[in-house]
């Protein structure tokens, strides 16, 4: 049988590679006692497909990936044996077979939602964040270079730019308050395109002159499919 698990990455594993991650994985279902799958040839391998990898010091609470078993559990059980053996930071939020699709989870995500945290070196005003969001949004091409294989190449990642939001919020650093930018976007990811959440920060900060910190955290709330105005989670389309 063929399961998705939604999992996060919390601040305690943030710093862990995918490779890391995949190998932490493994281990728990391993302990657990799941009867896994194992793909065929001269090393086979648990049969675990995952949806996209997440870069170093990103969390996220919407991660996916695919198990195949051998034999049929209730997810329910399969979620309870799991808990005990998940490291510290790394936890599966939900389960469900898969019986609806025939494609892979990385085939049909195309779409990631990410939440930016920006300190702020001195007061913002709403305005401002309203301005710079709607001239970037405004904006038909937005230019930036890779670094490939084949050297550095421009690339348009308007197109791949779905949705922008900000807004100005309080903290308190130290017993001093501060402001900090809120960023709030949906983009393009998956095999047809890929757009950071880095590279629509750098365009926006282009398009004004705010005092921003270096040290931005970025947390990605979820990956997605989404076909035109409709976007569902792969949970709903498993």
């Amino acid at each position: 049988m063929l399961l998705c698990l939604q999992y996060s990455k919390e601040e305690e594993a943030r710093f862990l590679s995918h490779l890391d991650l995949m190998t932490a994985m493994e281990r728990a279902f391993r302990r657990a006692q799941l009867p896994l799958a194992f793909s065929e040839g001269f090393n086979p391998h648990p049969r675990i497909s995952y949806a996209s990898a997440l870069a170093v010091g990103v969390t996220s609470e919407g991660e996916f990936l695919d198990l195949e078993l051998e034999e049929d559990l209730a997810a329910d059980e399969v979620l309870k044996r799991l808990q005990n053996f998940l490291p510290q930071g790394l936890k599966v939020l939900a389960i469900v077979p898969v019986t609806k699709r025939k494609e892979s989870l990385m085939a049909i995500i195309n779409m990631a939602r990410y939440h930016v945290d920006i300190p702020l070196l001195q007061a913002l005003h709403q305005q401002d964040v309203d301005k710079m969001i709607n001239d970037a949004l405004s904006t038909a091409t937005w230019i930036i270079l890779r670094q490939g294989k084949k050297g550095v190449r421009e690339v348009d990642i308007r197109p791949g730019v779905y949705r922008v939001q900000g807004r100005i919020e309080n903290m308190v650093v130290d017993k001093i308050a501060k402001n900090k930018l809120i960023i709030e976007m949906d983009v393009q990811t998956g095999s047809s395109g890929n757009v950071k959440p880095e590279e629509v920060l750098e365009m926006l900060k282009t398009l004004s002159s705010f005092p921003w910190e270096a040290n931005r955290r970025v947390h990605r709330l979820g990956l997605f499919i989404r076909e035109e105005d409709k976007i569902w989670s792969p949970l709903e389309r498993s």
